[in-house]
C-alpha cells in the first residue's frame, strides 16, 4: 500500500487547529500538517478586526491550562491580544512550521481503498490517513438575504470581514444585526458616526461588565507564582461554566435563579440604562436568559439614547440605491451599510455544500445534516467518516471557554490515533450503536434543559437547528468531558488494517 503524503492532517489554523498540532507534538506525532486557508493563523481572532472587538467571558478562562499568559491587559481581552497569545503558541510549541497557509481544503473524500482521505488542496489533491476538522463553530460568514443588497449604492461591510482602512467618521451608518458581534461595534462606532440606525429583529439579554485593567502587582504575581494565575483560571472557568452551561444544563433545578435575574436585570440594569420606559421595551427581550447567548457592555444599551442613533425594529423591506427601507414604507439614507448578521455553524450543511466530505458507502456529511437529526460519539467522531475527527462536533461545546473544548477533544483524537498505532489499524471508526448511545445520552440530557423547558420560542437563537434539536453544547460538566477523553472504552471503534 502506498503511504500517504502526510499522517494527518488538520484543516484550520485559529485556536482548534493550533491546540491540536501542539497535542499531536506533545503526543509524538510529528507526521502531520495544517492546511489554513488564509495567510495567516488565529482564525477568528485573525479575521474578526472591527471596532470593539475582545473576548466575552474573563481572559483568565480564555487560555489553554498549560499556557497561561500573566499579561492579559485587562479582565476582557482585545482582540488583537488573542491573537499574539494564538502566535505566540504556534511559536513556543513548534506549530507554526506545521502550517500551510494559502491552502484552501475544498473537498474531502475518503478512498476506502487505500484507507485514506483525499483532499482538494489549492487545485491539487493531497492524502492523508487521518483528518482533523478544525473550522471553529462559526465557519463561514452568511451571505445576506436582504432584497436588493446589489443596488446599494454605499459601502457594505460586513463584522466579520471588516474594512479597517475605510474611516466611519462623520458617515450616516446602518447596522443590520444586534447579536455579540454587533453589541461591541456599536458603541464603538456611536461616538464618531453622524447617524447610526440600529436595525433589531430579536434583542439580547446584556448584562454589566466588570473590565478593569490589570494590575502591575497582579501580573508579577503571576509571573513569580504561576500556581497563583493556574488557581484563579480554575475558578475563573468554572464561574464561566456556571454562568454559561450549568444553568442551561439545570434549568429545571434552578429556573426560579435565572428568573430572578432577568427579573433584576428588567428592573435594575435596564432601567438605569434606558431611562426611556419605551425604548427599553423594545430592547428587552422577551424570551429567558440563556435562550441565545447572552453579552456584557456597560456601553450597548445607553448608546440607543444617543441623539444620532436610532433603533430601528420595523422589519426590513429591502435595501435601495440610497438606504434602507422597512416595511412601515419608512426610507433612511445611509453611506455605510454593516451585515452582522451571522454564520453558518458547524452542524448547518450550508457548511458544507461547497466543500464536500464525503465518507465510507455515499456518506455525505452536508446531506446527513440536512436531512438527518446531527449525531457524534462524543462530539468528536461521526459513524461514515472514517479516520476523520472533529475538535467541534454535534454536542460539541465543554465547559465555558473554548481552550477547554480543544483540550477535551485533542485528548480523546490523540488516544484513538496512538490505539491505532499500536494495533497498526489503517481506519479507525467509531461504531454506530456507539454514536446513538452516546447522542441519545445528550438528546435525554438536554430535555431537562433551558431550552426545553424554558421559553425560548422567540429568541431567535443559533442553539437550534433546522431539526428544532439544540447539539451546541455539550450536557455535562467539563470535568466529565476531561473524565471521558482519557477513559472512554476504545472498544467503541472499530480498528481495521487495509486488506484485512
Amino acid at each position: 500500500m502506498d503511504r500517504p503524503d502526510h499522517h494527518v492532517v488538520i484543516v484550520g489554523a485559529g485556536l482548534s487547529g493550533i491546540g491540536m498540532g501542539i497535542a499531536l507534538r506533545r503526543a509524538g506525532i510529528e507526521d502531520f500538517v495544517i492546511f489554513e486557508r488564509a495567510g495567516d493563523i488565529g482564525g477568528t481572532w485573525r479575521d474578526n478586526v472591527y471596532p470593539g472587538i475582545g473576548v466575552d467571558i474573563p481572559a483568565q478562562a480564555y487560555q489553554f491550562s498549560y499556557e497561561l499568559k500573566p499579561d492579559w491587559s485587562r479582565v476582557f481581552a482585545k482582540g488583537h491580544e488573542v491573537k499574539e497569545y494564538v502566535d505566540a503558541c504556534a511559536d513556543r510549541y513548534g506549530v507554526r512550521a506545521h502550517v500551510r497557509c494559502y491552502s484552501d481544503v475544498s473537498g474531502r473524500a475518503w478512498d476506502e481503498e487505500g484507507h485514506r482521505w483525499r483532499l482538494r488542496v489549492g487545485g491539487r489533491e493531497v492524502t492523508a490517513r487521518f483528518v482533523i476538522s478544525a473550522v471553529g463553530p462559526f465557519v463561514e460568514p452568511k451571505a445576506s438575504t436582504i432584497a436588493g443588497l446589489e443596488d446599494f449604492g454605499g459601502k457594505v461591510i460586513h463584522s466579520a470581514r471588516w474594512d479597517t482602512g475605510y474611516d466611519l467618521t462623520g458617515r450616516r451608518v446602518a447596522i443590520v444585526g444586534t447579536g455579540a458581534s454587533a453589541v461591541q461595534i456599536i458603541p464603538e462606532i456611536a461616538r464618531s458616526v453622524e447617524r447610526l440606525d440600529v436595525y433589531q429583529r430579536t434583542p439580547i439579554w446584556v448584562g454589566p461588565k466588570f473590565d478593569p485593567a490589570t494590575p502591575r502587582l497582579l501580573e508579577a504575581l503571576y509571573r513569580r507564582v504561576p500556581a497563583v494565575q493556574r488557581a484563579v483560571r480554575a475558578a475563573t472557568t468554572r464561574g464561566v461554566e456556571a454562568g454559561l452551561v450549568t444553568a442551561v444544563l439545570r434549568h429545571d433545578r434552578i429556573g426560579p435563579i435565572t428568573r430572578g435575574l432577568a427579573w433584576l436585570a428588567r428592573e435594575v440594569w435596564y432601567r438605569r440604562q434606558v431611562p426611556d420606559p419605551e425604548l427599553r421595551r423594545r430592547l428587552t427581550p422577551d424570551y429567558d436568559i440563556g435562550c441565545k447567548r447572552p453579552a456584557v457592555s456597560n456601553d450597548y444599551l445607553r448608546t440607543f439614547t444617543r441623539k444620532n442613533v436610532e433603533l430601528v425594529t420595523d422589519p426590513i423591506e429591502r435595501v435601495t440605491a440610497r438606504g434602507v427601507r422597512t416595511r412601515d414604507g419608512a426610507e433612511r439614507d445611509v453611506d455605510v451599510l454593516v451585515l452582522a448578521t451571522g454564520f453558518w455553524l458547524a452542524t448547518d450543511p450550508e457548511a458544507f455544500e461547497g466543500r464536500p466530505v464525503r465518507g465510507r458507502a455515499g456518506f455525505d456529511l452536508a446531506r446527513s445534516y440536512a436531512e438527518s437529526r446531527a449525531r457524534s460519539y462524543e462530539s468528536v467522531s461521526v459513524p461514515g467518516l472514517p479516520n476523520h475527527f472533529m475538535i467541534f462536533g454535534p454536542y460539541g461545546w465543554t465547559g465555558g471557554s473554548w481552550h477547554v473544548l480543544v483540550e477535551v477533544a485533542s485528548t480523546h483524537i490523540v488516544r484513538v490515533l496512538k490505539e491505532a498505532a499500536r494495533r497498526e489499524a489503517t481506519a479507525v471508526e467509531v461504531v454506530p450503536e456507539a454514536a446513538d448511545r452516546w447522542t441519545r445520552f445528550a438528546v435525554e440530557r438536554l430535555g431537562r434543559s433551558l431550552w426545553r423547558t424554558g421559553s425560548c420560542a422567540t429568541a431567535n437563537s443559533y442553539y437550534f437547528d433546522r431539526h428544532g434539536d439544540t447539539p451546541f453544547l455539550r450536557p455535562t460538566s467539563s470535568t466529565q468531558a476531561r473524565r471521558a477523553s482519557r477513559t472512554f472504552p476504545l472498544e467503541d471503534y472499530e480498528f481495521t488494517v487495509a486488506g484485512g
